[in-house]
């Protein structure tokens, strides 16, 4: 339950208006996952670490006397969720800065020890099995240190042949690092790269299919060994 109020800016005023939706959305989300079915032969993902005002914010509603506020009670003497979490963000927001880098550096931990774990889970996972787990979570699971930062490592890994150029792609590269194309002085920017994508076209086109197939026989190769090594990356 309490992984569902959003962290807020370190440092910052917690969104009241948020807390307000998440505890609007308590009964139903808490009804919905418990209909969702879960495939208990499938690893577990590492869970997120809390963030600093979700430690504060836990810590807050399990602290007895802010349960026995007059306002977070209703005449049952039933917890009005609402009105708990809104306390929770106006206690939050007269906290001074070293009193909420207390829960920040715990913060900071946990992530560190997530981002380890989250690491260690992907790479002893296949494709397929990821795959499978999105399909029973319903969650996309997102590679270690996000997807730019993933495919940039992989590109650095030991043996990496390079994707290649297609054929057209790799002719196209050799007619622009040797010059090949004469361009007029009085284009515009857009206009020179319009140009030469027109050139390249036509001068493609006059090389003939025996020309075009060194190319493509090339790149054929190419494909190969970057297919096969990429199948070695794999856990």
């Amino acid at each position: 339950m309490l992984s569902l109020i959003r962290p807020t800016l370190m440092g910052a005023t917690a969104p009241i208006a948020s807390t307000r939706i998440v505890a609007r959305n308590f009964s139903g989300s808490i009804v919905a996952a418990k209909k969702k079915v879960i495939d208990s032969t499938l690893p577990v993902p590492p869970k997120q670490p809390a963030s600093a005002y979700t430690l504060f914010f836990k810590e807050y509603v399990l602290d007895t006397s802010n349960q026995n506020e007059s306002d977070v009670r209703n005449e049952q003497g039933k917890l009005i969720m609402k009105n708990l979490a809104k306390n929770a963000g106006k206690k939050w927001s007269t906290l001074n800065d070293s009193e909420k880098e207390l829960y920040e550096n715990e913060s900071k931990k946990l992530r560190k020890n997530f981002e380890s774990e989250y690491k260690t889970f992907w790479n002893s996972t296949t494709e397929s099995i990821r795959k499978d787990i999105e399909l029973s979570t319903g969650k996309k699971l997102k590679p270690p240190g996000g997807k730019k930062s993933y495919n940039k490592s992989f590109d650095q890994n030991l043996g990496n042949p390079g994707k290649p150029l297609t054929a057209y792609l790799a002719f196209a590269k050799e007619i622009r690092d040797e010059n090949k194309i004469e361009i007029p002085k009085d284009l515009q920017a857009t206009q020179k790269i319009t140009y030469i994508a027109k050139e390249t076209s036509k001068l493609w086109k006059e090389l003939g299919e025996d020309a075009q197939k060194t190319y493509k026989d090339a790149y054929a190769t190419a494909k190969a060994k970057w297919e096969e090594w990429k199948l070695t990356q794999k856990p």
